[in-house]
């Protein structure tokens, strides 16, 4: 007994040591003062275009057959594979699902017959073991059968692969913007023992060999990502990444390589010839494939993967595992929709402007939502705990007074329009925060202080932490039966998602109990696709469209719930830093310029300020912090021990002259339109608004004299 009130005391003993240091202020927060060459040089910056004019070969047609025509295309069709190509009446330009001129490269005939088939299937044989097969095989009576009708201004494909017992029959549709491809579910027949896995439907559109054509294919990575055309690559294998990101129902952890947005791009020429390719259908299934020059070829080639099947590895025992697949196929039409551009439109910007164009008729972006003026987004960290000898060991980082007292401070010197969203307000803090955990804590004041102040609260229901390893009833079960879990900070925290049937039973009186108290900022589901032993993930999108009744504030929102968001927390300013990834670029921010209110990650944990800054000024979105008014050190030994730089004392005075500098910048272009972006030189960038404005930044540490504009080393100009 004695023993048990001596550690008593000592754990108190050593809280009370920890509220003495939390008298003392974090290190002061540096901002450098210049920008390595380097980092402007890198592919997190666009580099300047090559305008070289592109004139194409004479395209051979011999073997190719006329099959549909209007008013902008012709399109032809090889009978032998269905290789199809699409002539572009406006520039002469043909666009080819095979390689023109295959004969002239270097190519084994196993490649030659996979680029000229239309469709390439794996699929899982008695054997259990997977089999890649083309359309056009080696001998011609194993190749698959195919035949073709023209209707109007469609064409249905028949092909059977006879050798492998599946046949299916898909559409090409010509339309004014394009084509669209569409492989009809309800034909797929596995008419033998054979089990269709895999389909990869026309993949080598656009492919460029080596550096033979200037431009680029692009990437929805982040807020936008380019790969130039070079004989060379930084990777010697094929990227994947997965549309809406893995699945954890199968997937216990992968890479973050996910893309938000169901697009890709290629072009041929900057400002010459491009194509913007959609994931019409099926997006939540696919993946993005991108094969470089240095795999097996000298070519370039994207494309999308659709899943007709996924598997899953169920552990037997400890030292052994067994792969196995969906039963079924599953029930859906994979569809690309490929919109062909010229000119000004043929680059990734005519891209963004493009798919702004459809999403708008789609409804998905409401000009309403346009922000009308410069904002400031400040995530506020209330209350955390950390692991102690006992007890927790709970300390407020930030109370409703002290949110009063800074909300004060800012206005008076002059910040304005501030967004807040408070994370932490539950009961036991930010770590102890879940689905049903929203009730506040009292330790941290009352909401009366900032009752006249615009304040969400964070909600995130797909997580639930703890510091025990005994995994709660309500995590999701993933499909190998074991139960969805992560370890943090070396073992001594543990990370469990939450499975949808459950937050789906307390959403909408967390929905309705939040926004009563000023409003709700909505993280996990808004970015999390996850489909669970009752539902697929086309049917989790149903389920977020059901729950989601009116547009709130999401964290870094999806394509699938972007017509859920009002405002975007955590818009991302840089690509995934793949390395093979050669340029970053704006697509996100100019597809939703003029249509949401954008607001960047914490400037506060950024490694390059002065050029985050910058970005957020380029590209026409407001700054954001995630602040603590106590010194962010008492967070040392806490499972929000990443979140290093939050002292207020210490940003106070970059908050305001980030808001300052950014408002000078934007308060005339806020909500409007971007239209047109270009790298002048290396480092040196103009942005044009439908508002006549111009926007110049300068990320180099020189001053920059450029049309007439006088740029100072790490500054913007305003030009209009």
């Amino acid at each position: 007994m004695k023993k048990i009130v001596f550690m008593l005391l000592l754990s108190l003993g050593l809280f009370y040591v920890q509220e003495l240091q939390a008298l003392e202020t974090d290190d002061p927060f540096e901002i450098p003062a210049s920008v390595s060459t380097t980092l402007i040089d890198s592919n997190l910056f666009t580099r300047v275009e090559d305008l070289t004019i592109y004139d194409q070969p004479t395209v051979d047609l011999t073997n190719f057959v006329e099959v549909l025509d209007n008013d902008r295309f012709t399109m032809y069709v090889n009978p032998n594979g269905l290789a199809l190509r699409v002539l572009n009446k406006d520039t002469g330009y043909y666009w080819a699902s095979d390689v023109v001129n295959i004969s002239d490269y270097e190519l084994t005939g196993a490649w030659i017959r996979r680029i000229n088939s239309a469709i390439t299937i794996d699929f899982l044989n008695e054997s259990n073991i997977t089999v890649t097969s083309s359309m056009i095989q080696r001998r011609s009576n194993e190749s698959a059968d195919s035949s073709y009708e023209v209707n109007g201004d469609e064409i249905l494909f028949h092909v059977d692969f006879a050798i492998e017992m599946i046949r299916l029959d898909y559409t090409v549709k010509l339309t004014e913007e394009g084509f669209e491809i569409k492989v009809l579910r309800e034909t797929i027949e596995e008419y033998g023992p054979n089990r269709l896995l895999k389909l990869y439907l026309y993949e080598f559109f656009g492919t460029v060999n080596s550096d033979d054509i200037p431009g680029y294919f692009f990437i929805p990575s982040g807020n936008g990502a380019l790969v130039r055309f070079t004989p060379s690559s930084a990777i010697s294998n094929v990227y994947r990444a997965r549309f809406y990101g893995s699945d954890k129902y199968r997937v216990g952890s992968s890479p973050e390589t996910l893309l938000n947005y169901p697009v890709f791009g290629v072009v041929h020429g900057v400002n010459q010839n491009g194509m913007l390719v959609e994931v019409k259908e099926g997006a939540e299934y696919a993946e993005y494939l991108y094969t470089p020059p240095t795999y097996q070829t000298t070519f370039h080639s994207q494309n999308a993967l659709f899943l007709m099947r996924e598997n899953h590895v169920q552990p037997l025992s400890a030292t052994e595992n067994i792969t196995i697949y969906e039963s079924e196929i599953k029930d859906y039409n994979p569809t690309l929709s490929f919109t062909i551009l010229e000119g000004d439109d043929a680059n990734y910007i005519g891209f963004a402007k493009t798919y702004k164009e459809n999403l708008v008729e789609r409804g998905i972006l409401d000009e309403s939502y346009a922000p009308d003026g410069v904002g400031m987004h400040v995530d506020v960290l209330m209350k955390e705990y950390e692991k102690g000898l006992l007890f927790k060991k709970n300390f407020v980082m930030t109370s409703f007074g002290d949110l009063k007292e800074i909300n004060r401070d800012l206005v008076e010197r002059g910040v304005t329009n501030i967004h807040y969203t408070l994370r932490g307000y539950n009961r036991g803090g930010y770590s102890d925060r879940s689905y049903d955990n929203y009730k506040l804590d009292r330790s941290i004041g009352s909401p009366d202080d900032v009752k006249d102040l615009d304040v969400s609260y964070y909600y995130d229901p797909t997580i639930k932490l703890s510091y025990r390893k005994s995994m709660p009833s309500e995590s999701l079960k993933m499909v190998n039966r074991r139960q969805y879990s992560i370890s943090r900070s070396r073992g001594e925290y543990f990370e469990y998602l939450v499975d949808l049937n459950v937050i789906e039973d307390h959403f909408s009186q967390a929905y309705e109990t939040l926004n009563n108290r000023g409003g709700i900022a909505l993280d996990g589901i808004s970015n999390e696709l996850n489909s669970n032993e009752t539902m697929t993930r086309t049917e989790v999108m149903g389920v977020y469209n059901d729950m989601f009744t009116e547009r709130m504030p999401m964290y870094r929102p999806d394509y699938y719930n972007l017509s859920h968001a009002s405002k975007v927390y955590m818009n991302l300013i840089y690509h995934n830093r793949s390395r093979f990834f050669t340029d970053s670029v704006p697509f996100e921010q100019i597809l939703l310029s003029g249509y949401m209110e954008l607001y960047s990650q914490f400037l506060n944990f950024s490694p390059n300020i002065h050029v985050d800054v910058l970005k957020v000024i380029e590209y026409g979105i407001n700054p954001a912090f995630l602040i603590t008014y106590r010194p962010s050190h008492l967070l040392s030994r806490s499972i929000s021990k990443d979140l290093y730089a939050t002292y207020y004392g210490n940003l106070d005075t970059y908050m305001v002259e980030t808001y300052e500098k950014v408002n000078e910048a934007l308060q005339d272009v806020m909500g409007h339109e971007i239209i047109w972006r270009e790298v002048i030189s290396s480092g040196v960038v103009r942005v044009d608004y439908d508002n006549g404005m111009s926007i110049y930044v300068n990320y180099t540490n020189q001053i920059v004299t450029t049309e007439g504009i006088i740029i100072n080393p790490l500054d913007a100009v305003v030009k209009g």
